[in-house]
Formats: structure tokens, sequence, C-alpha cells
């Protein structure tokens, strides 16, 4: 890694940008006066006194999703001009990043193919980081294992279909939530082992974020499959990253019939994370959403914490990550007014 006078010398103007960009998110005041809005006309209006401006001047008809499409486009013209002027190294770093949208973009196309939906209608949904050279052949595919060896196997995120020793036509027989585990698990160690060899401050700071979001995969995980019965313990390990704080409560947690139970194994020895599960005990149906939410807003907290270190690539990772949550809280707030939903407006998760 760099030493500070260099990273400043090659990346400091682009870590000025995304600091830049930081400071344009959207204010506590402006947030609130988007959740007093009475229809999408009115929230196009606020929105124009942010930093998205006029993004939405040339929508005749406004709808949740149309909103989103701007807004992630938005997110993706400021991620490509960072990229388009980085060297090789934050070059790869931010190539990880794309990877997680790949991943996302691929398990759609997965599902749609299961469920014969609409291919280029899914292909169209798909999020424009997460797109790659011959992700539109996937749609003539009808199985895992042809997508596969037709293009995953030369993509950039074909290694993460590795099944420990399995083939990857057993992914036909797996459910997507699992294939999904598969993909996230390797996609994370291999970015963690990438981090760790760039050293200094960005190995430092960035194994703080990747073990955090080690620990969040290993929990949903543990609280979304917890009681299933067709999912043995051994199975239900092999989505958990081998790294992260929870490493040492693998064996217990893969083994969990509860989410009751989780909170339980994590009181003595991770105590902020049993409290993710204090408040849905019995409540399994709606535990495990609670849970993503409490997760969610201490995923904010990490990704503001990787901002506030110089010389480092988190700053690009945590920006884009608070981005995300941006995006997802305009599209809330624009659901629960189409939807009458006004009670709801506030559950968004806060970002500053």
């Amino acid at each position: 890694m760099r030493s500070a006078l260099n990273y400043n010398v090659h990346e400091g103007n682009l870590e000025a940008m995304v600091h830049g960009y930081k400071n344009g998110f959207i204010k506590p005041e402006e947030y609130n006066n988007l959740t007093q809005c009475d229809s999408l006309g009115d929230l196009k209006s606020q929105l124009q006194v942010t930093d998205y401006g006029n993004f939405l001047q040339n929508e005749a008809v406004l709808t949740s999703r149309i909103i989103s499409e701007r807004a992630v486009e938005k997110l993706c013209g400021e991620f490509r001009e960072i990229r388009g002027w980085c060297d090789k190294s934050l070059g790869k770093f931010l190539d990880f990043i794309t990877y997680d949208y790949m991943i996302s973009n691929v398990l759609k196309l997965i599902a749609g193919a299961r469920h014969a939906r609409d291919s280029l209608d899914i292909l169209y949904k798909c999020h424009p980081l997460g797109l790659f050279d011959g992700i539109a052949a996937l749609t003539a595919a009808t199985t895992v294992e042809e997508m596969y060896e037709t293009v995953l196997i030369d993509s950039p995120i074909g290694p993460f279909f590795a099944l420990g020793g399995a083939a990857q036509r057993d992914m036909d027989e797996l459910s997507i939530e699992y294939i999904r585990g598969v993909l996230q698990k390797n996609y994370l160690e291999a970015f963690y082992d990438f981090v760790l060899s760039l050293g200094g401050e960005t190995a430092e700071v960035m194994g703080r974020v990747l073990s955090f979001e080690a620990d969040r995969l290993v929990i949903s995980v543990a609280a979304n499959t917890a009681g299933m019965k067709d999912l043995m313990p051994e199975d239900r390990k092999k989505l958990f990253p081998n790294f992260g704080t929870l490493v040492d409560v693998h064996e217990e947690l893969c083994s969990v019939t509860s989410s009751e139970q989780i909170g339980e194994r994590l009181k003595n020895t991770f105590p902020e994370f049993a409290e993710l599960f204090e408040d849905s005990r019995g409540i399994d149906a709606s535990s495990s959403k609670s849970v993503e939410k409490k997760l969610a807003t201490r995923a904010v907290e990490v990704y503001r914490d990787a901002m506030s270190v110089q010389f480092q690539y988190g700053v690009f990772y945590g920006w884009i990550k608070l981005k995300e949550v941006e995006v997802s809280n305009l599209v809330w707030i624009s659901e629960c007014i189409t939807q009458s939903m006004k009670h709801r407006v506030h559950e968004y998760v806060a970002i500053s």
C-alpha cells in the first residue's frame, strides 16, 4: 500500500470527489420535508433543492420505480467517473464492489429462469453496476449449469460458484437462497483476502468493514434458515465465511432451530449481536425482518466509520454503500406515499 504522500498524489483527488458526494447526502431536515409530501409531484419538488436537483425533470409520469432508476443512474454516473480516473489498484478494489451487484443480477436471472418469467424484463431491471459481458446470453439458459458453462465460468464472478468440491450442476438442486449464501460467502472471502494484500490503512479499515459484512451474513443465514429441517447443520455452515468476529461460534450457530436460540448462543460472548434478537423473541415469522432492519442500521455506522479515515479505500466502499441506502430510502418514502401508508413513512434507515 502506498504511503500517505503517494496516496494523496494518486488517489487524493478521487477521495476528495467522494467526500464531495458525501456532502450531497440527503440531510435530516430534507428527509423531514420528503416525509411530509402528499404526492410524488411534491416529492419531486422537494428533491430539486437537494443534491439530486432536476434528475426527474424529463419524467412526465412518476412512479417509485422511475425515481429508483433515476437515482441509481446518478449513482452509477458518479461511480463510473471515479472508476475512469483511478489506477490499477483502486480499480480492482472498485471492481470488487461491482461483483456484489453482479451476484444479485445473476440470482434474479436464475430465479426468473426457474419460474418461467420474462427474462428480458428481468435483464432490464438488473442493476447497471452489475452488468458484465455476456450477461444478456444468460436469458437463453434454463438451468444454473447451463448458465455457468456458457457464460459465468468466464465472468468476474465465476470463481464464486465453487461449492467446495461439488459440481456446478448441483446448483440446480439448491434453493435460490442457498446459492445466494454460497456466492456471498465466496465473494466476501475473496474481497477480504484482496484488501489484506493491500496492507496499510486500507487493510485495517476494510478488514473491519468486511468482518462486519461476514458477521452480518452469518446472522442473516442463521436467522433465515433456523428451523429448516431440510437444511443440515453442516450445509448451513458452508455458507459462513471463514473470517469475522463470529468465527468461533459458527459450530453453535449452524445448529440453531429458532431465532431465540441465536440470541441465547450469542448472549455471553457477543452481547452486541444478541441484542438484535431481544425485541422479537418467540415471533420467528417476523423476527428475521426485524433483525435485518437492525443490521442495516448498524451497517450505516460501519460505513460512516469507514469514510472517516483518510488515505484508504474504505472511503469509496462506505460512500457507495451509504448511497445505496439513500436510494432505498427514497423508494421507501415514495412507496409509502403512493400506497397511502404515511404512518410508516419514517421507517427508513437514517444515514446521518
